[in-house]
């Protein structure tokens, strides 16, 4: 499992912080977290208890900067590391799968992602979109949501300044210049719906699509959101399964499996 990522991965959750108010700084909590998993992974094979110990303040130290508010891949990936390596199979999906929303398409992510299914004791076919669906957004994500999100942006103000001044000049460009201006005009244009279209197409795909991951052992599904409702099969489930976010009601969630079965599971367990 590559843990490469994880200095890097530190530097940017201090650059992040910002204005997020964590006592104490930012630095120190991931610095902190960083050197507890360093510590688990050298007494991995001379102290396995010591290690198991070092990997578990080192989730709870990459928890705290997400409670603090700070959005970064790099934290969630360094969150799931830490609670893959402690045994928190579910935690640790989870954190892959919000890493995964903010670094798509990121080669580490996607292995250490594969390695905590391969995991899961439960396992089911996974189903997606469409056809057209997954190979458009797969294409998209190639590049990263931020430069997404900062070229689809900047793209409308300049193709609104490119209009401009093309409205204000007394005579129609000729020849070459013509052409360069109307060229970078559809470039921008192209630029402004594609990777701006893109981005509020993963709010939206996200919002219809809301996920959840299974975290605790035995889960039973019910057939409504109470413990005295009866199962909705037999069958118990364990960490790391992963749901579609159906309905939420307090303390209860309903979930769908990827094999069209669906119940209710309490909101602590996922």
């Amino acid at each position: 499992m590559s843990t490469r990522r994880a200095l890097a991965a530190a530097a940017a959750v201090m650059l992040a912080a910002g204005a997020h108010a964590v006592d104490p700084s930012p630095a120190e909590v991931a610095n902190a977290a960083q050197a507890a998993y360093d510590r688990g992974v050298a007494t991995r094979r001379t102290d396995p208890q010591a290690s198991l110990a070092a990997f578990r303040e080192s989730a709870e130290g990459w928890e705290r900067l997400r409670a603090a508010g700070i959005r970064s891949g790099g934290l969630e990936f360094n969150l799931g590391n830490a609670c893959l390596q402690s045994g928190d199979v579910g935690r640790a999906s989870a954190a892959y799968l919000r890493a995964e929303r903010l670094i798509p398409g990121d080669a580490d992510l996607q292995a250490n992602l594969a390695h905590a299914r391969s995991m899961v004791s439960t396992a089911f076919g996974r189903s997606g979109g469409t056809v057209l669906v997954d190979s458009v957004t797969r294409v998209w994500h190639l590049v990263p949501h931020d430069v997404r999100l900062y070229a689809g942006t900047a793209a409308w103000p300049l193709l609104g300044a490119l209009g401009a001044a093309r409205l204000l000049v007394r005579h129609a460009p000729q020849g070459a210049v013509r052409a360069a201006g109307t060229a970078a005009r559809w470039a921008l244009g192209a630029v402004a719906l594609l990777f701006g279209g893109s981005v509020f197409a993963d709010a939206a795909r996200a919002r219809a699509s809301g996920e959840a991951v299974l975290v605790a052992e035995g889960v039973v599904l019910r057939k409504g959101n109470g413990d005295g409702y009866d199962p909705a099969f037999a069958e118990t489930l364990g960490p790391g399964v992963e749901c579609r976010l159906l309905e939420e009601r307090p303390g209860w969630l309903r979930v769908g499996l990827p094999d069209g079965r669906s119940g209710w599971v309490r909101s602590d367990q996922a």
